[in-house]
């Protein structure tokens, strides 16, 4: 009973009839104050909340924290305190940005905002900020939590970012100067570029206190063998797609060297023209013509029939707004161009049966690379299809099936067809309705004129002829 008097005082709950705190915890007091110089500094950055809250484990490097230093973090009810595991650095200017992701008070409240602050441990702040962006090369989109480290040279001191969730980072506090900045992906979590494990980007930047810096960095896994020819696949009468063994940058610096030749007779193919990407991504200006044509010439069909519908009919010229609209709702969201292993070929006619060989040269993946490659491919073309066959002796059946009948079974004017061939006994439908069609029915039956000794004539007729 006691054990669970214990457990029951220690659950963190809002007293009876108290409404539960909605209020997200806040930074009350930070030591040493933000913009402030403290010389020989050697205690712990202390960072004080409004309320307990629960730090996760490991905040220490998802802080925007530059220079880029290795922390050692410590925590209480409602403190956090941050030592580097080597020192603070003499005359160097510390900025922090707490993030909001993970710092919640007992009751699950979050942060609503990051808070940013810079102190130094001799001389002034640097007004300088380096902001950008991080992007995978692969999918173009932006990578959250990745690094971005700077440095001005070997013995530097190395300055750095973190990317949020909208791959957005920006450092501060970079002394003025020429750096080497380096975007990666910090999987072993030692806050160095390995370049050979790690994907990343580089690119070279001048942190200047007049104008904020913009940087991209597109990281790219690591690799150091130019692109080989894999192989070539027939996917059309006059296409062949070329697979590569790494992603290619798209669109290519220069247009690659590409031949294909007949195994046979070493004629080369007219090649017409090669994009990046696979077959089914790819849009050749032929087939878009192509395609404008039809479209054009459907349109141009649709307006001759509604014109030939009704010559009369006016017809109102659209508005100049409705036209703006149609125009803005044609106009698709241009996908972002992504590399891709593939190249496809348009030939100028269609492959023959036979076996080809295809070079290529001049290709440039994504770490910048150069290479290329032989390959054969074989070209069968496709047999006729048993369906179509099928189809066609159907149509045959059909024909057949739609041979009129023979003149014994036609239709007799004016006698329906079961009567037709009926055995003369049989003739004696009443006068108003032999011979007239059926629309001609309404006279009434008495002013039809029936020859004398007609068969079938009515009792009282034949008697007034007598």
């Amino acid at each position: 009973m006691a054990v669970l008097i214990i457990q029951a005082c220690a659950r963190e709950m809002p007293p009876p009839g108290a409404r539960p705190d909605e209020i997200p915890p806040s930074i009350v007091r930070i030591r040493p104050a933000p913009d402030s110089t403290v010389v020989d500094f050697d205690g712990a950055l202390e960072i004080r909340f409004s309320e307990p809250v629960r730090i996760p484990n490991g905040l220490a490097r998802e802080m925007f924290v530059t220079p880029m230093e290795m922390y050692e973090a410590q925590t209480g009810f409602s403190d956090l305190s941050l030592r580097p595991e080597d020192g603070w650095r003499d005359s160097v200017a510390y900025c922090f940005s707490i993030p909001t992701d993970g710092i919640n008070d007992l009751l699950r409240n979050g942060m609503e905002e990051p808070v940013e602050f810079c102190f130094s441990t001799g001389g002034e702040i640097p007004d300088t900020r380096v902001e950008g962006e991080v992007i995978d090369a692969l999918t173009a989109q932006p990578l959250a939590e990745a690094r971005v480290i700077f440095w001005a040279g070997p013995d530097s001191i190395p300055y750095g970012a973190i990317s949020d969730s909208a791959g957005r980072f920006a450092a501060r506090g970079l002394p003025p100067g020429e750096y080497q900045a380096f975007g990666f992906v910090d999987r072993n979590r030692n806050l160095i570029p390995d370049r050979v494990l790690e994907s990343y980007d580089s690119a070279s930047v001048a942190a200047s206190a007049d104008t904020p810096t913009e940087l991209r960095l597109v990281v790219v896994a690591p690799d150091t063998t130019p692109p080989l020819l894999a192989r070539a696949l027939v996917v059309g009468d006059e296409t062949v797609q070329l697979e590569f063994d790494d992603y290619l940058l798209n669109p290519q610096p220069e247009v690659p060297g590409i031949a294909i030749r007949d195994s046979a007779t070493n004629e080369p193919l007219e090649i017409v023209a090669s994009l990046i990407g696979s077959a089914d991504e790819v849009t050749f200006p032929l087939d878009s013509a192509a395609l404008a044509d039809s479209v054009a010439a459907a349109d141009s069909a649709a307006v001759a029939d509604s014109a030939a519908v009704d010559d009369s009919a006016a017809v109102e010229a659209p508005s100049a707004d409705s036209a703006g609209a149609a125009a803005s709702d044609s106009v698709a969201e241009e996908d972002p161009v992504l590399p891709s292993r593939f190249i496809t070929v348009r030939l100028g006619a269609a492959l023959d049966s036979g076996t080809y060989r295809v070079s290529v040269t001049g290709v440039v993946n994504l770490r910048r690379l150069t290479g290329g490659g032989d390959t054969s491919f074989v070209a069968t073309p496709e047999p006729p299809s048993g369906d179509s066959a099928a189809a066609e002796g159907d149509s045959v059946a059909v024909e057949q099936d739609s041979v009129p009948p023979a003149p014994d079974s036609l239709d007799l004017p004016g006698v329906p067809p079961d009567t037709a061939g009926a055995p003369p006994n049989a003739v004696g439908a009443p006068p108003d309705t032999v011979g007239a069609p059926p629309d001609t029915v309404g006279a009434p039956p008495d002013t039809v004129a029936v020859p004398p000794g007609t068969v079938g004539a009515p009792p009282d007729t034949a008697r007034r002829r007598a």
